[in-house]
């Protein structure tokens, strides 16, 4: 499925944008979940990184879109940021935060099924991310590939990640181990998700990730053994370069 939010205040656009959409699912097959906002200040107030694509005009009242964009990728780093305009000059403003494409109004199925063809092909987000929900600061994005690791000590959880360590109280490793399984993480204790993209090595009881000593559980050795092993066969070890 791609969840969409358009951010349009002209309603003709928003709306002729979203019937678009839904002749490209029902050509596709696509599950296409659309929210629409008229504002772009509420839009941004109540944000939640759960989109693949934003659709966003760059002509709006209160603050224009480039501004808006730019607020938008303090809390979402992943999501694809398309804009629509009639004003075409000032698309080129785009890669300064990393928009993914421009439309020009109005937007034609045509255009915009070349545009869903090609994110598709690449992937609904280019990485799975990590949503950490930090107290009086909001939520931190982070690309599941730029985390080194997850520990919980007592209460707290603390995310090792090429950004910086964040600390969150703990509600526990199952939900994010399902999370993020598919994306190279395993259970090496009761305390510690890895990333096997960043494992060094290991030593006995300890294994290696982004330079710090993790303990292995006796339960969890030859599992994560083996991981190591079919990693480093795989040739993914360049990655960490």
């Amino acid at each position: 499925m791609l969840k969409v939010a358009i951010v349009e205040d002209v309603k003709e656009d928003a709306d002729n944008l979203e019937k678009n959409l839904r002749k490209y699912e029902a050509e596709t097959g696509i599950a296409i979940e659309t929210k629409v906002f008229d504002n772009v200040q509420v839009f941004l107030l109540n944000y939640q990184p759960v989109y693949d694509i934003v659709f966003m005009d760059i002509m709006m009242p209160y603050m224009n879109g480039i501004k808006a964009a730019a607020e938008l990728r303090k809390q979402d780093e992943c999501v694809r940021l398309i804009f629509v305009t009639d004003m075409a000059k000032y698309a080129i403003n785009g890669y300064e935060v990393d928009a993914t494409d421009f439309f020009v109004k109005p937007v034609t199925y045509h255009a915009l099924k070349l545009r869903l063809d090609k994110i598709n092909l690449m992937g609904e987000r280019s990485v799975p991310s990590v949503k950490i929900h930090i107290p009086y600061k909001g939520t931190k994005v982070v690309p599941s590939s730029e985390v080194y690791y997850i520990e919980v000590r007592n209460k707290d959880m603390t995310y090792h990640t090429r950004q910086g360590n964040y600390t969150v109280r703990s509600d526990g490793l199952k939900k994010l181990e399902a999370q993020l399984k598919d994306a190279g993480f395993m259970r090496c204790s009761s305390s510690y998700l890895i990333n096997l993209k960043w494992c060094n090595g290991f030593n006995g009881d300890y294994i290696y990730v982004a330079g710090d000593e993790i303990k292995i559980s006796r339960r969890q050795k030859k599992e994560c053994i083996n991981a190591l092993y079919l990693t480093f066969a795989g040739g993914k070890d360049e990655d960490k370069k």
